[in-house]
């Protein structure tokens, strides 16, 4: 390992004692400092999920125009939802898009013909998968399709009587050989 004590000391420039010699070794620490910082920060700039700095690049290679109300985070996720949409839509990167708003997903295949569960396991009050279903909807291949199944880990979901009661949209598709029906329905 390098060591730069050592090395100055067997040059006869630098002496542990003396002022100078300890206020440039600092100097030079600092400056090692600042190059690793700007290292890890180019780092996390070339990195989707992470940019800041750069994110305006980043939306102008990936042809995105954010809105304004967006925060950074709902730019980086836009940047991550455009590159893996890309090629194949896989089970692992459904777990992937559903991670990015904070949820564990499983995926079942195969529910019905052309068509998966995304089963959501919840540790919030708040469920809210409508930018999670369009995202898929963008990814899949026109005869596929999904649904979703929400887990509810550790009942932390609560349902209210009186005037605000939860409302389940049930739609369904009719597929050749099979009957089925949807509607609203209030819990």
């Amino acid at each position: 390992m390098f060591d730069l004590r050592t090395q100055l000391a067997n040059t006869g420039l630098f002496s542990e004692n003396d002022p100078v010699s300890r206020g440039e070794l600092k100097a030079y620490e600092r400056q090692l400092n600042d190059l690793l910082a700007w290292h890890q920060q180019m780092k996390r700039e070339m990195a989707l999920d992470t940019t800041e700095l750069l994110i305006q690049r980043w939306e102008k290679i990936y042809f995105l125009n954010p809105s304004e109300n967006d925060t950074i985070r709902d730019r980086q996720i836009s940047l991550l939802n455009k590159r893996r949409a890309q090629g194949v839509l896989t089970p692992s990167k459904v777990i992937l898009f559903a991670s990015d708003f904070g949820y564990k997903a499983r995926v079942i295949k195969r529910v019905r013909p052309f068509r998966y569960k995304v089963e959501l396991q919840n540790k919030q009050t708040v469920i809210e998968v409508a930018k999670l279903d369009a995202i898929l909807r963008k990814s899949e291949p026109a005869h596929q399709s999904h649904d979703f199944g929400i887990v509810d880990a550790g009942n932390v979901v609560e349902y209210t009587t009186g005037l605000l009661r939860p409302i389940v949209h049930v739609s369904t598709y009719q597929i050749c050989g099979t009957f089925s029906a949807g509607g609203e329905f209030e819990l």
